[in-house]
């Protein structure tokens, strides 16, 4: 994964989590159920993104 993405790309990927998160709270009775599972679905890909981007780094960092 580390890569495939820059830091650049993944701290973006990690600000459009945040984003839909924040959307997502603030407006959740204005989504029908299939909006919400899309909305689920996009933040665990981003998320999982960012989580093995920053794994991959750090197992980088600890072989020296």
């Amino acid at each position: 994964m580390s890569r495939d993405h820059t830091l650049e790309r993944v701290a973006e990927m990690a600000q459009q989590a945040e984003i839909i998160c924040r959307l997502w709270g603030d407006h959740p009775h204005h989504l029908e159920d299939c909006e919400h599972s899309a909305l689920a679905t996009l933040v665990r890909r981003l998320s999982g993104n960012v989580a093995a981007w920053l794994g991959d780094e750090l197992a980088e960092k600890e072989r020296g």
